[in-house]
């Protein structure tokens, strides 16, 4: 239903600008126009009504679609608005300060810092209104935005512009305005800061002067305020981001650390506290190094200050104690960091466990060097088996049959060893295989120890071990002599625990090697690995013994 202005008094503009503006879809409706202008009474014969629905918070022609005549200059306008982020802003002392200012100065009972948006003014400050916002068609500031510095109407009802005006005509019967333009640097402006009364008047030079001061101010004010929107909008999209990093980081299959220029831990991801079990307090600085292994942390911490002074990425590979106790190697990986004109802000990396990567290229290099090995060895295998099956035979006949078994036995002994997959087995069985090719049946073996399972890679590292063993003692040992013998015995604990022993005797005089070969380092070293346990290779005189302990896995 259309509502009229009513009466003429000043008093009501309160309940005028309200009651236009609290009910939704309500219009203004302009009354019968006395303007001088042609043109402008022309315009409002046409039937033009304004709609105002405070619940879209937007004003709607109800002729035309306003939206589609903004022009450039109008979203420029909008645009700059927004940066202020002021529009509908809760009410700031410092506006309504100004507001109430140029109402004294200039001795107006209304006055108002405005801005002008492409559908609606914005009352950022008010004295004497009691609304925040009213649409443009009934606007003063909506021309006086065109003008250049400020625009002064002393009488509204002779000025062509404005004496058809609902807010004019009737009430609250606005006679004067003034209006000093708020301006960006830029030259965009923004908006008003106006005065208005309900009789005819004009300001003196005093006056102008000040309210162009205000405008000033306001817009001084602005400016202000947009800093403090964009370091709000700055700060919340650097916690957004750093949300993001934290959350990926804290995320990733690695540890991720950070340090300063000093070369001092100061951010460490989630990985790092659940792989070490460190608080954070003793992890910052340099206390990360106390989960690296005694005798790696010296040099890993001399590479690392030595990079850091050189700001140049380096890679180390050290042992890092897990949260279990369990020591474990890693490789750590760092980048130096640089910030704005290239300065040195410190370092970046990551930690990844490489213990089991690291095994299974230990076992390929021992089981390459190992097949190397076992190749130069195979000739002289068969010269001592062909050697001693020739000695123990009464007859070239009985050598003749008994040299192919033994060789298919060797044979069968090198297809073991050179299995990629290795099935479960008992430790009696794979300990026969590996000998087979080496037992001439004079009782040169003896063989003791309970019934127990190897897991495949168990097996596959004793069978080397034993395998080793057996070829040394065929070229250098007790079993390069007839009356030579080898005793094996194991033993398997209630908790798994795994004892081994290989133990030569009536051979010939040993004597420690000059230089530790291939063969040595593999049964001292390699063997203990398949086991999680130790060995040791001794060269006593009486004969070659070695000794194995560690722990038996699940199948």
């Amino acid at each position: 239903m259309e509502r009229p202005w009513h009466g003429a008094d000043p008093g009501r503009v309160r309940t005028a600008f309200r009651s236009a503006y609290s009910r939704p879809g309500t219009p203004i409706v302009a009354p019968a126009v006395r303007s001088r202008d042609p043109a402008v009474r022309a315009s409002h014969r046409s039937g033009q009504r304004i709609g105002v629905d405070t619940t879209k918070r937007r004003v709607t022609d109800l002729r035309d679609d306003r939206g589609a005549n903004v022009t450039s200059a109008e979203r420029r306008r909008s645009s700059v608005l927004a940066s202020y982020g002021a529009l509908d802003a809760p009410r700031e002392r410092e506006f309504d300060d100004i507001a109430s200012i140029a109402s004294e100065v200039c001795g107006t009972p209304i006055a108002v810092v405005n801005l002008v948006d492409t559908t609606r003014q914005f009352f950022m400050a008010e004295v004497g209104l009691g609304v925040r916002e009213t649409p443009l068609e009934s606007s003063f500031c909506a021309q006086a935005i065109l003008s250049e510095d400020m625009m002064v109407i002393p009488d509204a009802t002779k000025d062509p512009r404005f004496d058809c005006n609902p807010l004019v005509t009737d009430e609250p019967h606005l006679r004067f305005y003034a209006g000093a333009l708020m301006k960006t640097d830029a030259g965009v402006p923004i908006g008003t800061v106006c005065v208005l009364d309900y009789r005819p008047r004009d300001l003196d030079e005093s006056q102008i002067r000040t309210m162009r001061l205000l405008a000033r101010q306001a817009m001084t004010q602005f400016e202000l305020r947009r800093t403090v929107v964009e370091r709000d909008r700055a700060l919340r999209a650097a916690r957004e981001t750093e949300r993001r990093f934290r959350s990926m980081a804290d995320d990733a299959p690695a540890i991720i650390w950070v340090t300063d220029t000093d070369g001092r831990c100061v951010w460490l991801n989630r990985g790092w506290y659940d792989y070490t079990g460190m608080t954070k307090w003793k992890s910052e600085g340099f206390g990360w190094l106390d989960a690296v292994h005694p005798d790696d942390r010296e040099e890993s911490g001399r590479i690392f200050l030595e990079a850091n002074a050189r700001r140049r990425p380096f890679s180390l590979d050290y042992r890092l104690r897990r949260h279990d106790g369990v020591y474990r190697w890693a490789v750590d990986t760092g980048a130096p960091r640089f910030g704005d004109e290239k300065v040195f802000e410190g370092y970046v990396g990551t930690v990844i466990d490489i213990e089991d990567r690291r095994q299974a290229e230990m076992r390929r290099e021992m089981v390459v060097r190992e097949s190397s090995h076992r190749l130069k060895n195979v000739f002289s295998i068969i010269q001592s088996i062909a050697g001693q099956t020739l000695r123990q035979a009464d007859t070239i006949e009985e050598a003749r049959k008994s040299l192919p078994a033994r060789l298919l036995a060797l044979a069968s002994a090198q297809d073991l060893l050179s299995q990629t997959e290795n099935p479960a087995a008992d430790v009696r069985s794979v300990i026969e295989s590996a000998i087979a090719p080496y037992r001439t049946g004079e009782g040169r073996f003896v063989i003791d120890g309970p019934q127990a399972n190897l897991a495949g890679q168990q097996a596959f590292g004793l069978v080397l071990a034993v395998h080793e063993l057996a070829t040394n003692a065929v070229k250098y040992g007790a079993l390069s002599v007839p009356d030579g013998h080898v005793t094996i015995h194991w033993n398997v604990s209630a908790d798994r625990s795994f004892e081994f022993e290989w133990t030569e005797t009536d051979g010939p005089a040993v004597a420690p090697p000059r230089r530790r070969g291939f063969g040595t380092r593999l049964v001292e070293r390699t063997t203990a690995l398949y086991f999680d346990g130790t060995s040791s290779l001794d060269f006593d005189q009486a004969g070659v013994r070695f000794r194995l302990t560690g722990t038996l896995r699940p199948e």
